[in-house]
């Protein structure tokens, strides 16, 4: 606050440091608030006092209780008062020897606002002041008509204006949760609502402090209670939304709903708790969330929709808050997409899109030629993408992984114009024999979609029936959602899917038809794969059609010939620094092409348990060797026929192939 001195035949001579800091002392010694006083400017006979307290006595703060004129000579006017941040504060009282410091003020009411560069919070926190602005009902409902407000933020606004209600401040009734499409329609609603909730007296102050971002174990932190608690009086913000940071780690969400939750109950009278949540990217975790509802009375505000004409007047708005000028902003009407209805989320990525446009034009404008993006399948050197072209075979499978890479990246290159991507889904079915590569090749699409980006944290979950389905009534869904939310950002690999509805266990049933439900719920951060042999996989897809319509693509992985299962055992003897002759590998081929004519030989595996056996056999003839204290580097990677030597054991009337001693 300002305070400006009325001269009443005062000798201004008589003011100086000594009075400033009489009035300073006085000022320390407030027992309910912290108050300075800076630099008293003789000239204009001014100066500025800052005045910090606690909620429960801001409001009944009176500026005679801090300001004690010096003489009778002397009369201070209030000029002018505003509310500040702490930032705003901390800066003020650093930079004048007058003021009380800010530590002060921080250890008396037990806040935190300090961010020091070797400790930053794990966790992103803004602060502001909301222009104080004077509101009626029918200036807030068309604020909301012009922001497309839905019912829900309508019916709040005729609550808060309710004639039943007293115009004092008692504390916080309720508190709310945001759910949009997009970062920019909620701080519209919640800036409305803030607004609308000051003009009634529901809050005394117009400070927001925001929280995004919060990191893995962030919430254990100290400081974020502490910072919490400097909201009081204000509103408190708090983004709940999926990132790489905490989003894909379920039981670090579960932790955190529950200790903001135990903040909320101990805090509601006196903060007003506003949970912003984005559609499409927050956890969808009932138990979660729950941490956080049951601690409080919480309204959901949801984002509305409009015609075209409404949607076209929001726009003019955004457009007009731009800082480079433009000769025809009608031009943004271009980028939204023919429809009936338009959501506030179809409004922004429409402004995104014409607002990077914008940059190209009339800012940065060597790029405005580049209209845009290029999406090119690009052969980006990295180690999965290599491997899996180095993999035997799987032509047919190897075109369509460069398809799904292509089609993810156009996905990713339609975002950043703002364009629509909702259908867009990347489940699959990988069927085949064992041993036909089938794992191997999700893991390494797991790593390149993480490295194109497609996918955020690159998790691989691996599980079959024994994961899926519960031996008791309830646990199955639960099961379930866990191995969902283990996969957030990542694949989610179902081994013989067939399994879970085995006719044995009922429980079956609900497994895959949680699955299902999960496929949609988590269709933007985790992508599943179901595996298993070619006929049942084609059986158990008929016998479920909303299964079947939510798989994208389908990746069939054919036995391998006998030239394909020698170039396998080649390279896998090579990745463990071994050699093969030519003579053993002849004789491995007439193996294999005996072996491809049995039912399930196995495949890759049966090459691999080959090699396994040879390295074992040579072992064993190295050291039969009168001379193996001179063995050479060539001879203990070399394998040669006889360490290949097998035959045909026939037990139970079933053909095994075996080894021979």
């Amino acid at each position: 606050m300002r305070m400006h001195q009325e001269e009443l035949g005062c000798d201004r001579s008589g003011i100086d440091e000594k009075n400033v800091n009489s009035v300073n002392q006085y000022l320390k010694g407030c027992n309910d608030y912290v108050a300075s006083i800076t630099d008293f400017d003789i000239a204009t006979m001014e100066m500025d006092i800052y005045v910090a307290g606690s909620v429960r006595n801001m409001h009944k703060f009176k500026l005679e209780e801090v300001v004690h004129p010096e003489s009778d000579k002397c009369k201070w006017e209030l000029s002018h008062q505003e509310e500040i941040t702490i930032e705003a504060y901390k800066y003020a009282v650093d930079n004048t020897c007058y003021m009380t410091r800010y530590s002060v003020l921080f250890e008396k009411f037990g806040i935190e606002f300090r961010e020091p560069l070797y400790d930053p919070f794990p966790f992103r926190v803004e602060e502001k002041i909301l222009e104080e602005q004077t509101l009626t009902l029918e200036e807030c409902r068309q604020r909301a008509h012009e922001i497309l407000g839905s019912s829900s933020l309508y019916e709040e606004l005729d609550r808060i204006y309710s004639p039943e209600n007293q115009q004092i401040y008692k504390g916080h009734p309720v508190h709310y949760l945001i759910s949009a499409g997009a970062w920019g329609a909620a701080e519209d609603i919640y800036e409305l609502l803030i607004k609308a909730l000051y003009n009634n007296k529901r809050l005394i102050s117009n400070r927001i402090t925001l929280f995004r971002e919060v990191q893995r174990k962030g919430y254990k932190d100290s400081r974020y209670q502490k910072v919490i608690k400097a909201g009081e009086g204000g509103t408190v913000i708090i983004e709940s939304k999926s990132n790489e940071g905490m989003g894909c780690f379920a039981t670090d969400f579960h932790e955190f709903t529950k200790r903001t939750g135990e903040i909320l109950e101990k805090q509601k009278k006196d903060t007003l708790f506003i949970f912003v949540e984005i559609t499409g990217k927050s956890l969808n975790d009932d138990d979660a969330i729950d941490n956080i509802l049951k601690k409080a009375d919480i309204i959901q505000i949801t984002e509305g929709t409009g015609t075209l004409q409404d949607a076209r007047n929001y726009l003019t708005e955004l457009v007009e808050q731009v800082d480079f000028g433009t000769e025809d902003k009608s031009d943004v009407y271009d980028y939204l997409a023919e429809a009936e209805t338009y959501s506030v989320t179809d409004i922004f990525n429409a402004y995104n899109a014409w607002y990077g446009s914008g940059l190209k034009t009339h800012v940065y404008r060597a790029y405005r030629e580049k209209k845009s993006f290029q999406v090119e399948v690009t052969r980006v050197p990295n180690k999965p993408y290599d491997t899996l072209q180095e993999m035997i075979g799987l032509t047919e499978v190897k075109t369509v992984i460069d398809e799904i890479i292509a089609a993810s990246k156009v996905v990713r290159a339609r975002e950043r114009m703002g364009l629509n991507t909702q259908g867009a889904s990347f489940h699959m079915m990988f069927s085949g024999n064992p041993g036909t590569a089938k794992t191997s090749v999700a893991r390494l699409l797991c790593k390149i979609l993480k490295e194109e980006s497609a996918i955020s944290s690159g998790r691989f979950v691996e599980c079959g029936r024994q994961d899926l389905v519960a031996k008791y009534v309830g646990w199955t869904a639960r099961m379930v959602e866990d191995k969902f939310k283990e996969a957030q950002g990542g694949i989610l690999f179902i081994d013989e899917a067939y399994a879970l509805v085995d006719s044995s266990n009922t429980y079956g049933a609900e497994a895959i038809n949680t699955v299902v439900q999960m496929m949609e719920n988590y269709r933007d951060s985790v992508i599943v794969i179901f595996a298993g042999y070619s006929e049942k996989m084609q059986t158990f897809l008929e016998q479920n059609e909303g299964l079947k319509s939510r798989i994208a693509f389908h990746l069939s992985f054919p036995d391998y010939s006998p030239e394909e299962l020698t170039d396998i055992l080649t390279l896998m003897s090579q990745k463990r620094d071994y050699q093969i002759d030519e003579e053993a590998k002849e004789y491995c081929k007439e193996l294999f092409c005996n072996a491809v004519k049995e039912d399930n030989f196995g495949n890759g595996r049966y090459v691999r348990n080959i090699l396994d056996q040879a390295i074992i056999k040579q072992s064993a003839r190295i050291l039969k060797m009168e001379t193996r204290e001179d063995i050479s580097r060539e001879e203990i990677c070399r394998l040669k026929r006889e360490d290949f030597r097998i035959h045909e054991i026939v037990k139970n009337n079933e053909k095994r192939i075996g080894f021979a001693g």
